[in-house]
């Protein structure tokens, strides 16, 4: 069944955050038989701009995400010592990245998924001070002021309760502390509405969540946590621009036998999609197209007051 066929519902359902990022939809396929993952799922960042951008066609997709990585740890103001959380970890790359610019300080992966974690503690398990473990980013096991930094790259989208989130990050955090929060965002609050809902419906389908917040909810909700707004900064530019350009040509070109052709030439495990993974890809980018339109991709950091 494809996503426009199944994704008619409008009521919440149970979260499958997992078939996001394990292959059941064509969408990651695309993305995985071009690079993209598997010790990463983000959307990656993306440098030329302007009358080069047509060079990030050829860009290599898991550098990109290692790229946006380091610019989401840049934000964290690391200093020697420091303690880091790192909520929504993943498959643990990002937290040892972390680990490699936090010197001496305690580092910390949680992810929702204990698959995740299985495969964080296979790939980074030995390092001192490097530790991961399941758990919700809605109710963090910490004690109160456990740490001086928060890391949540990407993945706050996924979570149910937003405000509860900030909530937990306010409380595990000490005075001084800093939340790095990326994550796509509506670009107003009005968005949610004037978006096409069955467009829509398949976007949350295929990445599994039930609703975004604007700019502005997140900005009152951090405040009512307890956090100041200490910058903020749009990378809409250089992470979904990009990246949904690159999938809008690989489609079009898919609708063309000659197109088709030239993409498993360039690379032959392309070979893998079927004609019913390149239809289903079509309806994909049509909805991703109209996301665009009424999303941003947005980079905050909040602070503790001291």
């Amino acid at each position: 069944m494809s996503p426009l066929e199944s994704a008619t519902s409008t009521e919440p359902t149970k979260l499958d955050i997992g078939s996001s990022y394990d292959g059941t939809t064509a969408t990651y396929r695309l993305l995985r038989t071009f690079n993209w993952g598997p010790l990463l799922m983000n959307l990656g960042y993306y440098p030329f701009r302007g009358p080069l951008r047509p060079l990030n066609w050829f860009t290599d997709l898991s550098l990109s995400q290692r790229r946006l990585v380091g610019k989401s740890i840049a934000r964290l103001d690391l200093r020697p010592g420091h303690d880091v959380l790192d909520v929504a970890c993943g498959r643990g790359m990002s937290t040892f990245m972390i680990h490699q610019r936090a010197g001496s300080g305690r580092v910390v992966g949680v992810d929702f998924l204990p698959e995740n974690i299985r495969a964080a503690h296979t790939l980074f398990a030995g390092y001192s001070n490097l530790s991961y473990r399941q758990g919700d980013a809605g109710n963090l096991d910490f004690a109160d002021a456990s740490f001086d930094r928060i890391h949540c790259l990407e993945a706050a989208f996924h979570f149910p309760d937003k405000p509860q989130f900030l909530r937990e990050c306010r409380r595990v955090l000490r005075p001084g502390g800093r939340l790095v929060l990326v994550d796509i965002v509506w670009r107003t609050t009005a968005s949610r509405r004037e978006a096409d809902p069955r467009r829509t419906d398949i976007i949350k389908q295929i990445w599994q969540f039930h609703d975004l917040f604007s700019g502005d909810e997140y900005k009152a909700a951090a405040e009512d946590a307890g956090l100041l707004l200490a910058a903020e900064r749009d990378w809409t530019n250089q992470v979904t621009e990009p990246l949904l350009s690159l999938f809008g040509h690989a489609v079009w070109l898919a609708k063309r036998p000659w197109g088709r052709k030239l993409i498993e030439a360039y690379n032959p495990q392309a070979k893998s999609l079927s004609d019913s993974d390149w239809r289903d890809l079509e309806i994909s980018a049509d909805a991703h197209r109209e996301q665009r339109k009424h999303g941003k991709y947005m980079a905050y950091e909040f602070i503790v007051p001291r």
